[in-house]
């Protein structure tokens, strides 16, 4: 009698289990990077890139003198532009989207040169950053330039801009807004100097179809 007793509690267990599995801890989705367009020379890791390959989480893109990539991220972006002599890592590309809203969390690495991104914007959960050897840029719904050497060009939107002193390793932070920059050797929030050339970005039609992630340009990779 107690096996037949205990057996209705038993396969409750197993159906809140189950349910649980399958329901309750869906796991983040892991993004990806498209090459659409290619100038001169560019790595993709250590193989030539070329329009239509796609870059996974870890991988490096890498421009040399007057080359560029473009990349789309999907929902992690979407755009961005590597521009020449430039070095960026995609440490991150994750998406959630088991919630009310999807989680989005892109983490880019710019080591050498130039990079330039178009964000849209995301729910609160979400974060987009670009880290520099000196700063941390946390980008929300935002039209941006990042070079190396820390400088953070805001052309729409506002970004959160963490700078770590390279001799006293302190870190102060700084909220850089649209026509605004972080310059690193003020270091301080500056007005973006008349005739600095804009992000030319573009938003396709294929691009607006993909499901997540955000677009970024990186400059190339200088010769050595």
């Amino acid at each position: 009698m107690k096996m037949f007793g205990s057996f209705p509690q038993w396969v409750s267990l197993c159906a809140v289990a189950g349910f649980s599995s399958v329901v309750g801890f869906a796991a983040p989705q892991t993004g990806n990077a498209k090459v659409t367009a290619v100038t001169g020379n560019v790595l993709l890791d250590s193989a030539a890139a070329k329009v239509g390959d796609v870059a996974q989480v870890q991988s490096t893109i890498s421009t040399g003198p007057e080359s560029k990539a473009s990349l789309y991220l999907g929902v992690n972006g979407p755009d961005v532009n590597v521009l020449e002599n430039s070095k960026l890592k995609l440490a991150e590309l994750t998406f959630d989207t088991a919630g009310a809203e999807p989680v989005i969390t892109t983490k880019l690495g710019l080591t050498e040169g130039t990079v330039e991104g178009y964000v849209k914007k995301t729910s609160k959960d979400s974060s987009y950053t670009v880290q520099t050897p000196t700063t941390t840029a946390a980008i929300r719904g935002t039209v941006y330039t990042i070079k190396a050497s820390g400088s953070v060009f805001v052309w729409e939107g506002c970004v959160d801009v963490g700078f770590r002193d390279p001799g006293s390793a302190r870190v102060s932070n700084f909220s850089v807004c649209a026509n605004q920059m972080f310059d690193p050797g003020v270091p301080g929030v500056v007005d973006i100097p008349a005739g600095t050339p804009k992000p030319s970005l573009n938003v396709t039609g294929q691009n607006q179809q993909q499901p997540v992630g955000p677009k970024a340009f990186v400059s190339p990779v200088k010769s050595r």
